[in-house]
């Protein structure tokens, strides 16, 4: 199956003289409801499987989402004091609200003012930096659409022995690359509502992602939650294993690593690869499909 797999691709890639676009669920109709919303889900996996169907987020990959590495790179929060301060209902730091302030700008500027809005809160638990990395540099992030704004919440650590963030190697990567995955349920979601978001379409967003628990709820099954007409975890986490691959190899040495199934590099290279496998399994099929799908977004990058 897997050399009749390549061997279509390898046509449909080919210029040929009837034009042919690549599908997608909207041409191939399988956004109507002629069909049980559960055969429409088979019919759509399994032609996304054969590389028949469209469905990356090319978007990302514009100057409005990539430009925010470089201005999060650029922020004085970097410097800032990290150690948190204040009652519990007014928990916050220095590094924290300019991490806020210059989001919201970049947010304003790219997308028209007050459209998204960037909360930035602190860990109540302090850390020395020389006790954490990168990846420990956020403690959460999570995307929502609620009284017809979108919001992104992260959740930065608190650093109490005098030294500020940019004393952690990488910590400007590892927000952009975190910050990215929630714009990509973002777009996820303006996707659903086809451009149109709503309160009463939001819930219906999120309805079974909730219903399965979330994060806690789904345990292993998690990572690799996706939905075609809704949230989808493993295409977040394939996005943001192209960005840490991309951040650590660069786009030639990250594609042949997949190429090469070079588990251990990736693992080396990739904060995701890493969680994934110490919290669930990467043995499963779903994780071949998250690859592919890296693979994917590291050539469109």
């Amino acid at each position: 199956m897997s050399l009749l797999r390549e061997y279509i691709r390898g046509l449909i890639s080919e210029a040929n003289e009837y034009s042919w676009n690549i599908s997608n669920k909207k041409n191939l109709m399988l956004d109507k409801e002629a069909l049980e919303k559960e055969d429409r889900e088979n019919q759509y996996h399994y032609l996304k499987s054969m590389g028949l169907v469209e469905s990356r987020f090319k978007q990302m990959f514009k100057k409005k989402f990539t430009n925010l590495r470089k201005h999060i790179q650029n922020s004085s929060f970097l410097s800032a004091d990290p150690a948190g301060d204040g009652d519990y209902n007014d928990w916050s730091s220095e590094a924290s609200e300019v991490l806020r302030d210059d989001l919201n700008d970049y947010f304003d500027s790219v997308f028209s003012p007050g459209y998204l809005t960037a909360i930035v809160k602190v860990s109540l638990l302090p850390e020395d930096a020389g006790d954490i990395t990168k990846d420990d540099i956020l403690k959460g992030a999570v995307y929502e659409f609620r009284d017809g704004l979108h919001f992104i919440e992260v959740i930065l650590a608190s650093i109490d022995d005098g030294s500020t963030i940019s004393s952690v190697p990488g910590s400007d990567d590892k927000i952009y690359e975190v910050i990215s995955h929630e714009l990509l349920h973002m777009q996820q979601f303006l996707k659903f509502s086809k451009g149109k978001p709503t309160d009463k379409l939001w819930r219906e967003f999120i309805k079974d992602y909730s219903e399965k628990g979330g994060p806690s709820g789904m345990g292993e099954d998690y990572f690799y939650y996706d939905k075609i007409d809704g949230a989808s975890e493993l295409e977040t986490f394939s996005f943001q294993i192209a960005n840490e691959l991309l951040a650590s190899l660069g786009k030639s040495k990250a594609i042949k690593n997949i190429n090469n199934n070079n588990l251990n590099n990736l693992r080396n290279n990739s904060a995701s690869f890493r969680d994934i496998e110490s919290r669930s399994k990467i043995d499963r099929p779903e994780f071949k499909e998250m690859l592919r799908r890296t693979k994917q977004y590291l050539k469109l990058s």
